[in-house]
């Protein structure tokens, strides 16, 4: 069994372990869009202001973590999926196959339309 997960976020990273758990045999890969190890963007603030280094921001701390986890992750950005051949094609043109896919990309924040979120020291 192969499963893939796009979105390398807290939500990716979970899924992937517990999938490598529930399937000792399966193939787990996880695909970010991102050069970078996961992290956690809410320790962003915590980098910005200095009271932790870009290691700190990382999901999981161990070195080979995913490597020794049997967890592969891949660099790319998932330009499109089709569930009837059940791949997913990379922007580099590679596809890679699934038995299971989950799309754990997360969401885009938006401005609500309520009145006074324009106004000076208004933070949302």
């Amino acid at each position: 069994m192969t499963y893939v997960i796009i979105g390398a976020g807290p939500a990716g990273v979970v899924a992937a372990e517990t999938l490598r758990a529930a399937d000792p045999a399966g193939e787990v890969e996880l695909i970010s869009g991102e050069a970078e190890p996961p992290y956690g963007r809410m320790a962003i603030p915590y980098l910005l202001s200095g009271n932790i280094d870009e290691a700190g921001t990382y999901l999981r701390k161990s070195e080979g973590h995913y490597e020794t986890s049997g967890i592969t992750c891949i660099q790319g950005t998932v330009t499109g999926v089709s569930p009837q051949e059940k791949t997913v094609t990379l922007a580099s043109g590679e596809t890679r196959r699934y038995d299971k896919l989950l799309v754990a990309t997360g969401a885009t924040p938006i401005k609500p339309p309520i009145s006074g979120l324009e106004q000076p020291g208004v933070h949302h």
